[in-house]
């Protein structure tokens, strides 16, 4: 289970236009290490025309994954280059985005602006992805330890009756 961010267009995107966004993604794909969210990816256009995508939020990256993605230099967190790029494409392509986490309405991004407090919530959820990531590394979220003398025997799975133990 997953947050996700998506993006719609809001009129139909010529075939022409959604096939150049998509050359560009596939040309771009390495330049961003991608940590706090998926790189951005379009579903197939439905009959309506409309242009929709979604990135995968990471709200909670491992310490292991922060220092990899630390080596590789970055100009903006994932957040804002991802909001960098659907702001290029509706400034270059006219396209207005309606973006949205699970149903809840973010914003729009139109004539290459993000309209309202867009940046802010995305820069929240980078916050709290930094926070998390730094503050709760992966052993003390499974409370993993090299003692486990002390940890409660795990119970198992019972699919069928079978004796009782005394």
């Amino acid at each position: 289970m997953g947050v996700s961010l998506y993006y719609t267009s809001l009129e139909p995107v010529p075939l022409p236009v959604a096939e150049a966004i998509l050359a560009e993604l596939r040309q771009s794909a390495g330049s961003q290490p991608w940590l706090l969210c998926e790189p951005p990816d379009f579903f197939p256009q439905e009959e309506d025309g409309k242009l929709r995508g979604g990135s995968k939020l990471n709200l909670h990256p491992w310490a292991d994954e922060m220092e990899e993605a630390a080596a590789i230099p970055a100009e903006r967190n994932d957040l804002e280059q991802l909001a960098r790029l659907l702001c290029d494409w509706s400034g270059r392509h006219g396209i207005t985005w309606e973006l949205s986490v699970d149903g809840e309405r973010l914003g729009r991004i139109v004539d290459g602006v993000c309209q309202g407090d867009v940046l802010g919530m995305l820069e929240a959820f980078a916050d709290v992805a930094q926070y998390l990531g730094e503050e709760y590394p992966r052993e003390e979220i499974f409370h993993l330890q090299d003692d486990t003398t002390n940890s409660p025997p795990n119970p198992g799975l019972r699919i069928w009756p079978g004796p009782e133990s005394e």
